[in-house]
């Protein structure tokens, strides 16, 4: 897989019962807009799809090691569901055994460097607490002074089934948040190959994410250092029709930001983007040295300055760019439905030069270019059909749709206006961005649970009259006020024995008469937790239960089982299904056929999985009487 693609994203919901959690299904979990450049003759092309999923998905013989990623917001629906499509399950799976074993296994193996002020975990997520204890863990907060923690980049190891002494890096570089918004979003992925091309920059950005970890003794700063070493000499199976690949990361003090924009000049220019500016947009026209004729601006109806209708003509995403017959789920309506811009792409061609692509987590804004963290993959391609004309031409009515025909001209009038976040929003959230969040459980009695908030020094500038109460997720009953002390915010709270904490505390801001402000921040856990992930997975196998008979049956592919309903699981919707597995067999050899195969060991560990948390059921006896004489086989 080595693709520069737009994508979206169809919205995950939770659902009742509290255990599940996610897309409609795994195929629309995330609609793609992919750039065939070899496979298709029309770029960014509109009728091309695939899914997050297959961002995620392991190559045909490898299965997911470990993975660091990053985002400027986060949200619980994907938290949850990424574990899932990173095992070839959809989010529908949260409801069955396999899919909780899944998030238990694979959510321990997950880093997500996320803006620490920008985590959303709603309220109706609370009856899902266990899950959330799956994979809180991983959430690590980031930050940097004056600015964002805004790139979006994954870096995913798979190591081989078959020799699990080998491994295999995939670079993914994307604008999407990993959150359930539609808008149309830009990627590009890398996937390792042994005699393809070395991307300069790339070791020095998966490094460099370490400085921006608010809490230096985190091992994500370890491993941020791990990767980056070693990425120094693995070779990237190069895009198709583009050269001169790099990646840079750049924020405040690094060079790499204008090194970049240096490489956008051109005959022809487009930029994509949903958030512009004035001035920015004034400098890339004057640097590009073009006509507005050449110049193409491709943004959001909001905020648009006049000057740009001056120096550019302005296009939004045309409302009806996706047609409702393309939504794999007619159900959805608009919710599966690409809303909204979201991507970042700079595009300058030029007659003897090709056309430079930077595709990046950048704004065409001067704070995604001088103050934020941010990342952008660049590269150079000849092909006529990435030249910004070609892109840009209108097609006759008979012809195959192009990138010209999602897009409509925009004009000043049809622009509106967002109200920005009041002063002391701002303040605050800048300096609990940086913030360091602690939770200590102590025994007693009383059982107390005491928060600390610490605070970088050189970031501090509380807004006067600010007050903050805090409640752990899921108990907004159980509320206290954080006392301020120089660079500090704490306070102690009484807990009940047992209580499920998960590792995000809910934080409600208030000044003066105006509304409340409710962040959401992640806390490391520490004490007398006496509530662990494999509490959390017990309680989620159990009231998963009732169907694991089914469940089972199922993950081995034997048909004509159940009960008929229509949550009943069928072999189509399992990854772990092979068409040609003769479907009369039982279900013993069945199991005998996948414990002795070539991915055994993590075959024996998804049936423990299944099987863990039996009740004193006699159809549960059978299942893991049966379990332990198979396992008492392979000695």
């Amino acid at each position: 897989m080595t693709t520069i693609s737009l994508l979206g994203r169809a919205r995950p919901r939770w659902r009742a019962g509290g255990i599940s959690a996610g897309a409609p299904a795994c195929e629309d979990s995330s609609k793609t807009r992919r750039i065939r450049v070899v496979k298709r003759a029309i770029p960014l092309d509109p009728d091309g799809r695939s899914t997050l999923r297959e961002v995620l998905l392991p190559p045909d013989g490898y299965r997911l090691d470990s993975a660091l990623g990053t985002a400027y917001s986060l949200d619980a629906e994907t938290l949850v569901t990424i574990p899932l499509f990173a095992a070839g399950l959809g989010a529908e799976d949260l409801q069955k055994s396999v899919g909780i074993s899944k998030v238990y296994d694979l959510g321990a193996r997950l880093t997500l460097l996320v803006q620490g002020d920008r985590i959303g975990i709603s309220k109706r997520c609370a009856t899902s607490r266990p899950l959330l204890k799956l994979v809180g863990d991983a959430v690590v907060p980031c930050s940097i002074k004056d600015g964002s923690f805004h790139p979006k980049l994954f870096v995913l190891v798979f190591d081989s089934i078959e020799k699990p002494d080998k491994r295999l890096f995939r670079i993914v570089v994307a604008t999407r948040n990993l959150t359930t918004d539609n808008s149309w979003d830009s990627v590009v992925v890398l996937d390792e190959a042994p005699n393809g091309v070395r991307i300069p920059g790339l070791a020095e950005a998966v490094s460099g994410l370490a400085q921006f970890v608010n809490d230096p003794s985190h091992s994500a700063v370890k491993l941020c250092t791990q990767l980056g070493d070693a990425l120094r000499n693995i070779c990237f199976q190069p895009l198709p029709g583009v050269t001169d690949l790099e990646l840079r990361l750049f924020h405040r003090g690094s060079k790499n930001a204008e090194e970049v924009l240096k490489k956008i000049k051109g005959d022809d220019l487009l930029i994509i983007s949903p958030f512009v500016r004035q001035g920015f947009l004034d400098q890339i026209a004057a640097q590009a040295g073009v006509d507005k004729a050449h110049r193409w601006l491709v943004t959001r109806p909001v905020d648009v300055p006049d000057s740009a209708f001056m120096n550019y003509r302005v296009f939004k995403i045309a409302d009806a760019a996706v047609p409702v017959h393309n939504v794999s789920d007619p159900q959805q309506g608009a919710q599966g439905r690409l809303v909204g811009l979201h991507a970042k792409i700079y595009l300058a061609s030029s007659k003897s030069g090709g056309t430079r692509i930077v595709v990046t987590s950048a704004n065409a804004t001067p704070s995604g270019w001088t103050r934020n963290v941010e990342v952008a993959v660049t590269g150079v391609a000849k092909a006529k059909a990435l030249q910004v004309p070609a892109l840009l031409a209108q097609g006759e009515p008979d012809e195959e749709r192009t990138f010209r025909s999602l897009l409509d001209e925009l004009t000043p009038m049809a622009v509106a206006s967002e109200t920005p976040d009041p002063e002391w929003v701002r303040r605050a959230r800048s300096v609990l961005a940086g913030a360091v969040a602690v939770g200590r459980v102590r025994k007693g009695p009383p059982r107390i649970l005491g928060i600390t908030l610490d605070f970088r020094a050189d970031r501090f500038d509380w807004p006067q009259g600010v007050e903050i109460t805090m409640h752990p997720f899921g108990y907004s009953d159980c509320c206290i006020r954080l006392l301020l002390a120089n660079t500090r915010m704490s306070g102690d709270l009484g807990i009940e024995p047992g209580i499920e904490l998960t590792p995000f505390a809910v934080l409600t801001l208030r000044c003066g008469d105006g509304p409340p402000l409710e962040i959401v921040l992640a806390m490391q856990l520490q004490g007398d937790l006496d509530w662990l992930r494999d509490d959390a997975r017990a309680t989620l196998a159990q009231l998963a239960r009732p169907d694991l008979y089914r469940e089972l049956l199922w993950y081995f592919g034997v048909r004509g089982h159940g009960s008929g309903s229509k949550n009943e699981p069928t072999v189509k919707s399992s990854p772990a299904t092979k068409p040609e597995s003769a479907p009369s067999l039982p279900i013993l050899e069945k199991v005998l056929l996948r414990v002795h195969g070539p991915n055994a060991k993590a075959e024996i560990a998804t049936i423990d999985g299944l099987l863990a948390a039996l009740g004193d059921d006699v159809e549960d006896e059978r299942l893991a009487t049966m379990w332990r004489l198979v396992k008492e086989s392979l000695r």
